[in-house]
């Protein structure tokens, strides 16, 4: 199986311009294509909350986005990745980088994959106008354009 980031952000795994009042509610959000496909449990969703309750907003990697992710250990199933772009900002108490305007999920099934999901994600965390053309993604189609290059 292929741990490409393109390759994991499937379809089905992409929600455009949601709504949401805190938070909370957009790690929730964005973890539910995962959950119904059964590539992460509810308790993965938890743990994911508990960590920044616990350590704080350290999942804001750069201004404006989000990479929502616990321990492979506490409820992944399979490698999967999923993303939402928000209508409305929210903020995650992050000193710097809030508003967040989009999220990302990702579950790894074990270290080795989770730093080298990091690791590629790098890139869309250090390009704003990337994900300024994420964010304005009308449709899934459109959105999938951008994530691979294309304009």
């Amino acid at each position: 199986m292929s741990t490409a980031l393109t390759d994991l952000i499937t379809d089905d795994h992409v929600i455009i311009h949601q709504h949401v009042a805190t938070w909370q509610q957009a790690i929730a959000a964005v973890a539910q294509p995962l959950l119904a496909d059964g590539s992460i449990t509810a308790a993965y969703v938890d743990s994911m909350i508990d960590a920044v309750d616990r350590f704080g907003p350290y999942i804001v990697l750069s201004p404006h986005l989000v990479l929502a992710h616990a321990r492979p250990e506490t409820g992944v199933v399979r490698q999967a990745m999923s993303v939402m772009t928000l209508a409305d900002p929210v903020s995650f108490n992050h000193p710097e980088n809030d508003p967040v305007d989009i999220v990302f999920c990702l579950a790894a099934v074990d270290d080795d994959s989770h730093l080298k999901a990091l690791r590629e994600f790098v890139a869309i965390a250090g390009n704003r106008p990337l994900q300024e053309r994420l964010v304005a993604a009308g449709t899934v189609a459109e959105f999938q354009r951008i994530l691979r290059g294309g304009r």
